[in-house]
């Protein structure tokens, strides 16, 4: 049993190794108002955290980024839908 739960995270993991396939696709909040080459950027740099806590503070100043992207257009961001750092340390990206 423990041999097949242990295969299955590897798996997971394994799957999951650019963090989140929907960010590979630029398909997350806020990328329609990002240049290809900042989506790229921001990706590198989620990709590229070590801790917890450097997630935290890089993803606070992009929702920062973004809410003045969003004003300055005049347009309202969709609702969060989750928690890419708390992602990334469920699946041992970051510590």
């Amino acid at each position: 049993m423990y041999r097949l739960l242990a295969v299955l995270l590897l798996a997971v993991a394994s799957h999951t190794a650019n963090a989140f396939p929907s960010y590979a696709s630029g398909g997350f909040r806020g990328a329609d108002l990002m240049s290809s080459d900042e989506v790229k950027a921001h990706i590198a740099r989620l990709m590229s955290l070590q801790t917890f806590t450097e997630c935290e503070s890089y993803m606070d100043a992009h929702e920062e980024d973004l809410q003045k992207r969003a004003s300055a257009k005049q347009v309202t961001l969709p609702a969060k839908g989750g928690d890419p750092c708390k992602v990334m340390r469920f699946f041992g990206r970051i510590h």
